[in-house]
């Protein structure tokens, strides 16, 4: 089955968080697998974005930084060029969230399109996922 992975659950492979034990078996047995990952164009945006902050915040060296950006390619996520398809759905996976932004809802839709679950280390945005009845969103604290 196809696996949609939000920023969340790479940040946890790159760096030590909260859930990277979770995040790299979880990655280990997608791969092991041959289960294809996906996550919307801007997952690249979002997963460098997460490294300055660590850069930022003293947690990282810039050129250990410089590094893993070398290694995200090998991970194997693909990112979808968004259609004006997905961007509608992810407008109005926003609005059934409550959110006034539409990063989140673009890794939903994109799940929902591909028919793909839907990873996250993000437990309040898999929580009102599920609570909308979106079975096929996954919180990293469950494995």
């Amino acid at each position: 089955m196809a696996v949609v992975v939000d920023a969340s659950v790479v940040v946890n492979v790159l760096l030590a968080q909260q859930y990277s034990i979770q995040a790299e078996q979880c990655l280990d047995g997608w791969k092991s697998r041959g289960e294809p990952l996906y996550a919307p164009m801007h997952w690249y945006a979002e997963v460098v974005s997460a490294l300055r902050f660590a850069v930022f915040k003293r947690k990282l060296h810039p050129k250990d930084a410089e590094a893993l950006v070398d290694l995200l390619p090998r991970i194997g996520v693909q990112v979808v060029d968004p259609s004006p398809a997905l961007l509608k759905s992810a407008l109005r996976w926003a609005e059934r969230l409550s959110q006034s932004k539409a990063y989140d809802a673009q890794y939903v839709a994109l799940a929902e399109q591909l028919v793909a679950e839907l990873w996250s280390a993000d437990q309040r945005l898999v929580n009102a996922l599920q609570a909308q009845g979106a079975s096929w969103a996954h919180w990293l604290g469950e494995v």
